[in-house]
């Protein structure tokens, strides 16, 4: 299990497997493997890329090596959701959704 309070962004790796990447509609969808310290699954997302931008993405030399970038930084989003949310103790949690639920008339 991960703790993910004591978690970095830089102990995170990602993995895509190219024969698992689906079309839908005019979207390009890829299933990325979020591992922690290379050997734990911590999550799996699916990012989604518009067909047109992939396909001219795919154009260029460097097409893998920017296509990673881009799925590295969306996944980076969940990555520092999971670690903030994980700082905050349940009992604080548990406070700020009773909080919450009272200002709701």
């Amino acid at each position: 299990m991960i703790d993910w309070s004591q978690c970095q962004e830089k102990d995170f790796s990602i993995v895509v497997d190219g024969e698992d990447i689906q079309q839908v509609g005019q979207t390009q969808l890829f299933p990325v493997r979020v591992f922690y310290k290379e050997e734990t699954f911590a999550f799996m997302k699916s990012v989604p890329l518009r067909a047109e931008f992939y396909a001219q993405l795919r154009q260029r030399d460097d097409w893998k090596e920017r296509l990673m970038e881009i799925l590295k930084n969306r996944v980076r989003e969940d990555i520092d959701e999971k670690i903030r949310s994980n700082r905050v103790g349940i009992d604080d949690k548990l406070e700020l959704m009773a909080v919450g639920k009272n200002r709701i008339v």
